[in-house]
């Protein structure tokens, strides 16, 4: 089906699969498969900076049942998830549930969850008899062991997903990537193997993409610092304790390929946030700008082991007696593990610093009766990470990872709540502190 739509950038994208002309490719994608379109709403959007766009869609999908003898026709509904995407993908032969539009010059592709055209692992994934099966032939299971339920965690289209999969026993990570990239993540779980701070064990993988992985236990920092509540917050768990948990990263992680940081992308989510929220387009630039001059001028420090998104969420505590073993002294919580290695190589530890402080600092703007201290734990970060980075560059590079969130933010009010926290964690310039500086001694 050929849909003549000209969508010349992202916004005019954005436009077509969130607004009402959208019904008419969900109509499209259903009608393939002999179904026809209910009701339907915007789940989450998914829109990178400067490349696609990727809708999902709750739909209700309805199918006409043929008619009995003397009887009326009837329908039946269904609930279904569908997904609609401007990535250019390649061609492949045509799979039910993933129909292609064609919306010359460009492309939308369509597909029903679970069918991503590029997790084929996916499906599988999602199905506790198939995963069984899986789990079962490499080894993962017991005798008699079963996967009794599979739990979406985390998805993000063509790209992966992470779920949970829950036998009477244990429970299990199931991570599907595209399938060129299941051998690099397996190896980058393995080097952590003897280190100081964990990850999670890897216990299998597959050629299409599919990787098992222990689980591992404790609470993230992000729950920690939820139950402790705001008057708790600030110090809810010592800087240093963080810094320690990045010294403890595997050296041969230097070894493996470098991803770019956050903030040297700056320009790209600056783009997408204007784009996808409409934002004063002089606020994002200026602090694009300054993002990026920071970037451009000042040291980052030497080449290191780094996470490469490391904040609250993938960071799991176990508590830990005090250093001189007080009794009766209050447990300290230190990190055990660390999730979501994907990133893992080398980098900078500005980084690093820079990821954790921008993603704390958004907390109080996202949930502020949950996380309405958390302000107070990140001018403690800043204080002791500044020991250990340029300060400067560490505030710049925070404001570039906060920059690189905005886009995904909800609603245009979140969106401009965290550009605000963005501006608020620049350096202040130089030249206003010296001129501050020689008005006070005047």
């Amino acid at each position: 089906m050929t849909i003549a739509l000209a969508a010349p950038d992202q916004r005019a994208w954005l436009d077509l699969l969130t607004g009402p002309d959208a019904e008419g490719l969900l109509a499209a994608a259903l009608g393939a498969d002999g179904a026809g379109l209910g009701t339907w709403r915007v789940h989450q959007v998914h829109a990178r900076p400067g490349a696609e766009v990727t809708v999902g869609y709750d739909v209700v999908a309805r199918r006409t049942l043929p008619a009995r003898p003397g009887g009326a026709v009837a329908s039946v509904d269904a609930t279904a998830y569908l997904l609609a995407t401007t990535a250019p993908l390649p061609p492949a032969p045509r799979r039910p549930g993933a129909p292609r539009l064609a919306a010359r010059p460009r492309v939308v592709h369509g597909w029903r969850h679970p069918a991503d055209p590029l997790l084929p692992a996916l499906a599988a994934a999602c199905d506790a008899p198939g995963l069984t099966r899986r789990l079962d032939d490499a080894g993962v299971l017991a005798p008699g062991e079963a996967v009794e339920s599979v739990a979406m965690v985390a998805y993000r289209p063509l790209r992966r997903a992470v779920l949970r999969a829950r036998t009477p026993v244990r429970t299990l990570y199931v991570k599907v990537v595209r399938p060129g990239r299941a051998r690099a993540l397996a190896r980058r779980h393995d080097i952590f193997e003897d280190g100081a701070v964990r990850a999670p064990r890897c216990l299998a993988r597959d050629d299409d993409g599919l990787v098992v992985l222990e689980e591992a236990r404790g609470p993230s920092l992000a729950q920690h610092l939820a139950a402790s509540g705001p008057a708790a917050q600030p110090g809810a768990i010592d800087p240093r304790e963080l810094l320690r948990a990045l010294d403890a990263l595997p050296a041969r992680a230097t070894t493996l390929r470098r991803r770019p940081a956050w903030a040297e992308r700056v320009e790209h989510y600056a783009a997408s946030a204007l784009a996808v929220h409409g934002l004063d387009a002089g606020r994002v630039r200026r602090v694009a700008r300054a993002v990026g001059d920071a970037v451009a001028t000042r040291d980052p420090g030497p080449v290191v082991a780094t996470h490469g998104d490391f904040y609250e969420a993938n960071v799991l505590l176990a508590a830990a007696a005090d250093a001189d073993d007080v009794p009766g002294a209050t447990a300290r919580p230190r990190v055990a593990a660390l999730l979501d290695v994907d990133t893992l190589g080398p980098g900078h530890r500005v980084d690093d610093l820079a990821c954790l402080v921008g993603h704390l600092a958004v907390l109080p703007a996202l949930a502020p009766t949950v996380y309405g201290g958390v302000g107070g734990l990140v001018e403690r970060c800043l204080a002791v990470f500044g020991t250990a980075v340029d300060l400067v560059g560490l505030r710049a590079r925070a404001a570039g990872v906060v920059l690189s969130l905005v886009p995904g933010a909800g609603s245009r009010e979140l969106a401009e709540a965290w550009l605000a926290v963005a501006d608020g964690l620049l350096p202040v310039p130089e030249s206003t502190l010296m001129t501050t500086s020689s008005a006070s001694h005047a």
